[in-house]
């Protein structure tokens, strides 16, 4: 099973270091970009667990508050 993630940034944001902010799941958890403007990614979380999930919406949600991204959890 696996969750997706898909986030946009309001500004141009490298694919590693899109990366390196999902660094605490581990190798559970894949990026890839969604086309070539650098701030539209999908986040792929493989074995997500329910405190995992709620941690990255949790981070998410915070990082949306002020403005750098917009985010939205694919349907099962």
């Amino acid at each position: 099973m696996e969750q997706i993630v898909h986030v946009t940034f309001a500004a141009h944001v490298p694919l590693d270091t899109v990366a390196s902010m999902v660094t605490w799941l581990s190798s559970c958890a894949v990026v890839r970009a969604t086309d070539a403007s650098q701030r539209g990614y999908v986040v792929t979380v493989q074995r997500p667990s329910a405190m995992a999930m709620a941690h990255l919406e949790r981070r998410l949600a915070d990082w949306e508050k002020y403005g750098l991204l917009n985010w939205q959890a694919a349907a099962p």
